[in-house]
């Protein structure tokens, strides 16, 4: 009888993991501190971490712009991990079930849209990235001076996926394992490409800048607001990831040290830092020449083979999150986790076949897609701590019927909804990050952390003066979950 019970237990951690369930604490995958510091150190020590540092020194003093996009992503993941990180930590939901509480059970159809555009945008990204990074260090290994033939390129993507599909259908356990050995080794890898620039260098290193007419800013004050934008606008889209990780965490002060370090410092900003300084080095932002540049056709062979293996762990973790996410659609609840899985990397074949494509256009449009979550970020933000008081219902979280507490209106709180697309039309306004065209006014404030906070005051008062009044929403029974009427949950 033991054996059935365990049998059972086991098969609904299971199920919790792989779909929507809330995870109590025992079901939970990082138990400690340093577990979830390297999951988060390894996801945000993508490829994507060195091709941003190779072009920070375009605004302005490499310097200035490696301290402005620390304090960005300082910043940025702060205000992240608060309004997307504590509420699906406290009751183990992903964050598109928390953001139910603010947009209702139909409005959260733009934050998950949101979230799948860039968890499987960002997937294809990235296998496109590591196939044609794989076909440089062919070359170089071959000594050729043709490129790696197209067949080959697509085959190293269609190689890349089924490895990350093989992976991902394990659930989070096995990335949570492996990330305690691939993000100690980004850190050492950048550790020993740094310590090559200094050998290299020595003192010089610092000095070392752009020309003049390829600056974005003509003043170190302007370069740095333009760096201090490229980190928040960075953060700003870990809003979706971020409640996805926590929700796997044991340990409420395990939540922000490991976020913040991992992302911000770790991740993001020492190795930014470092390719930063190779790039300038090398005279291109594209990691898989200047590694095997600086580190001869050996040893920068083996680095970049070693980052691009990495890059499988970023995207197992994307299409988890995404995976667990999808299953707002109903129909998609009863499709078994590796099949699901698949269908999500289905589309994924046609990237294998336009690689260059997708790093031209895709890498564009992603570009623009992080910035709904400006609004997305200052809306939760307010609803959960200020208006909820960080009290939700979570049986209502999973009810798509007019007595449930965050019905609003036929399912859809359209202030909310109203003020996240507004938000975006602002953001652009102040600053585009695409062009990197800022207006006089963010060249002081930004635009990333004044768009959320414009977002979020609107929304407060707007909710404040109208919808709490009206009796919406079921904020005056926010402190207690027994006086609304009773809801059954459906997934």
């Amino acid at each position: 009888m033991s054996s059935d019970i365990k049998l059972t237990q086991s098969r609904v951690t299971e199920e919790a993991l792989s779909g929507r369930l809330p995870l109590r604490s025992s079901e939970r995958v990082y138990n400690g501190y340093g577990s979830f510091l390297w999951t988060c150190t390894a996801f945000s020590a993508a490829t994507w971490a060195f091709l941003i540092g190779g072009f920070l020194p375009y605004v302005g003093d490499v310097r200035v712009g490696v301290l402005g996009y620390l304090a960005g992503m300082l910043i940025g993941m702060a205000v992240v991990v608060l309004a997307s990180g504590l509420p699906s930590f406290k009751y183990g939901v992903e964050p598109i079930d928390a953001a139910k509480a603010s947009f209702g059970p139909y409005g959260i159809v733009m934050p998950l849209f949101g979230l799948l555009a860039t968890c499987v945008g960002w997937t294809y990204v990235v296998v496109a990235l590591t196939a044609r990074g794989a076909a440089n260090v062919l070359q170089t290994v071959e000594q050729s001076e043709v490129a790696t033939a197209e067949p080959v390129v697509i085959g190293l993507a269609l190689f890349t996926m089924f490895a990350v599909w093989l992976v991902a259908s394990k659930g989070p356990w096995l990335f949570e394992r492996i990330s305690n050995y691939i993000a100690p080794g980004h850190i050492l890898v950048t550790v020993v490409m740094f310590a090559i620039l200094l050998y290299h260098y020595g003192a010089d290193l610092w000095t070392l800048q752009v020309p003049a007419d390829q600056r974005l800013a003509s003043t170190p004050g302007q370069g740095f607001a333009l760096a201090v934008e490229f980190g928040i606008s960075n953060s700003l889209t870990w809003w979706p990831i971020m409640g996805g990780l926590t929700r796997l965490v044991k340990r409420r002060s395990h939540i922000v040290g490991p976020s913040v370090v991992g992302v911000g410092v770790l991740g993001a900003a020492f190795i930014s830092m470092v390719a930063a300084f190779a790039a300038l080095s090398a005279g291109t932002p594209d990691p898989t020449i200047w590694m095997i540049k600086l580190a001869g056709p050996a040893l920068g062979s083996l680095i970049m083979t070693f980052v691009l293996a990495a890059n499988i762990a970023t995207m197992v973790i994307m299409l988890y999150l995404a995976g667990v996410s999808i299953q707002q659609i109903k129909p998609l609840t009863r499709v078994r986790w590796d099949i699901l899985i698949a269908l999500m990397l289905l589309p994924g074949v046609y990237v294998a076949f336009r690689t260059e494509w997708t790093l031209s256009i895709v890498m564009s449009w992603l570009s623009y897609n992080g910035v709904m979550f400006v609004g997305i970020t200052g809306v939760t933000f307010v609803d959960y701590f200020i208006l909820r008081k960080e009290t939700l219902a979570p049986a209502h979280l999973f009810s798509r019927d007019p007595s449930s507490k965050y019905w609003f209106w036929g399912g859809v709180n359209w202030v909310a909804v109203i003020i996240s697309v507004l938000s975006v039309a602002l953001y652009l306004y102040l600053y585009n990050p695409v062009t990197t065209a800022m207006h006089p006014l963010a060249h002081t404030l930004g635009a990333g952390i004044p768009t959320v906070v414009v977002s979020g005051i609107a929304y407060y008062l707007i909710m404040r003066m109208f919808v709490i009044p009206s009796g919406k929403g079921g904020y005056k029974q926010a402190g207690s979950a027994t006086t609304s009427p009773e809801v059954i949950p459906t997934l």
